[in-house]
């Protein structure tokens, strides 16, 4: 669907004419989504939505990687139960058309995403924390796999995180100048291994599938989490540590920026937001598959298509290959030692020894 065609859907969708007040309206392409894409009706006197449409192929690769147009539909459902068990986290869902490909919501206009700022709250970390909880503590109304998660997304995820990473020069795979991977242990290897492992089969919660600091929006103390077309059945640890990977590039960023560094106080906050709403610490499986998962998602942003933004951001080579070569081994770290810490002051005693300020 084509600007043009996104004009006349809209005209033809009375519950769309209510949210514009049935007023003109223009239409614009907004967004550099990887997956799909993404536009906004706003009408003459400033009411708006935000359409989201899947095309039969993948966004950020071409026409030339086909892609199943259907992956939308899970990703819509997925949205209506976050709206379900979490209404202020998510954008409010105006219509879901399953036949077009595509699903109208909130325009988050007022909102900004939370990657690579320095001004979050750290209630939004706490509010981040609560929305883990509520996937831990609820179960779909229909939990058979295929309603929520889509199995070519879930390959993607899987063989970009687990497996192309792992193996040199894949044709997958983007390299930077700037960085080239070192050699790993036999333990970081087998690591991967058990984390892809419980990745494919612990189908415990339905999860975000994304949920890193590019898919949450933040104006105030207000947070919206968007994005959920890689949702599936996992392990909670999943969704934080690939959340707590994107809280720590932010971090890497400040760090080679000479601004203060934060990452002890936003971890802490985030489990402690889960805690308040389970009314339980932490257990020892999930903070050590967290770490775990962090490494993995720090070390595939470095080879993958799509980079960390955080890093890309730094304004020169120098600069990105030290934040490369730091996260690699912030990432070799947590998955080397996720499945042996004891307690979370133990993964900050990892980060310290890595983000001390005396070895900039």
């Amino acid at each position: 669907m084509k600007v043009e065609d996104i004009a006349r859907y809209v005209a033809l969708q009375s519950v769309l004419q209510d949210v514009l007040k049935h007023e003109h309206y223009d239409v614009c392409e907004i967004g550099g989504g990887n997956l799909n894409f993404i536009f906004r009706v706003k009408s003459t006197s400033g009411h708006s939505l935000i359409i989201k449409h899947a095309p039969p192929y993948l966004r950020m690769l071409g026409e030339a990687f086909a892609l199943p147009q259907e992956r939308i539909c899970a990703e819509m459902r997925t949205m209506r139960y976050f709206e379900r068990i979490a209404p202020s986290y998510v954008p409010r869902i105006y219509l879901c058309d399953e036949e077009r490909f595509c699903f109208a919501m909130e325009d988050l206009r007022d909102f900004r995403l939370m990657q690579n700022r320095h001004d979050v709250p750290l209630h939004i970390y706490e509010k981040l924390g609560d929305f883990l909880a509520l996937l831990f503590l609820n179960t779909p109304p229909h939990p058979f796999e295929g309603y929520y998660e889509n199995a070519a997304l879930k390959r993607i995820s899987e063989e970009y995180i687990f497996r192309f990473p792992h193996i040199p020069d894949h044709p997958a795979l983007v390299s930077v100048p700037y960085f080239t991977p070192s050699p790993k242990s036999k333990r970081f290897d087998a690591t991967i291994a058990w984390l892809s492992t419980r990745f494919l089969d612990a189908k415990e919660h339905l999860l975000h599938g994304d949920l890193h600091t590019g898919s949450v929006m933040t104006n105030g103390d207000d947070l919206k989490i968007i994005d959920a077309e890689f949702a599936f059945f996992g392990p909670l640890g999943f969704d934080a540590g690939v959340l707590i990977a994107h809280i720590l590039f932010d971090e890497i960023h400040a760090y080679f920026s000479d601004q203060a560094l934060h990452y002890e106080e936003r971890i802490r906050a985030l489990f402690r937001g889960f805690e308040a709403r389970t009314h339980t610490a932490v257990a020892l499986t999930l903070l050590r598959e967290s770490i775990g998962f962090c490494g993995a998602e720090l070390y595939r942003r470095l080879l993958v298509p799509a980079k960390a933004k955080p890093l890309e951001a730094l304004p020169n080579a120098s600069q990105k290959a030290k934040a490369y070569a730091l996260s690699e081994a912030l990432a070799i770290d947590a998955v080397e030692t996720c499945l042996h810490v004891e307690s979370l002051d133990d993964f900050f005693t990892l980060l310290e020894r890595r983000l001390c300020p005396k070895t900039r």
